[in-house]
């Protein structure tokens, strides 16, 4: 399954939720699962994945000269 095809089960919401400590109900999971789940498969998607050796950004002067 590639990050593309990432569709989370119920039992995987329930554990994010869980994990950021946010109550939502088993009825509110069930009721709501497939606009948590998209959003989650979103979130996963846009997700830098190996990102390795990063050039420093360039110095900024903040001065007015």
């Amino acid at each position: 399954m590639t990050d593309n095809d990432f569709q989370p089960t119920k039992e995987q919401l329930a554990t994010v939720f869980e994990y950021a400590g946010l109550p939502v109900s088993a009825e509110r999971l069930e009721s709501e699962f497939d606009t948590y789940s998209s959003t989650l498969a979103l979130i996963r998607k846009a997700s830098i994945r190996g990102i390795g050796e990063t050039v420093p950004a360039a110095a900024f002067n903040a001065s007015w000269e």
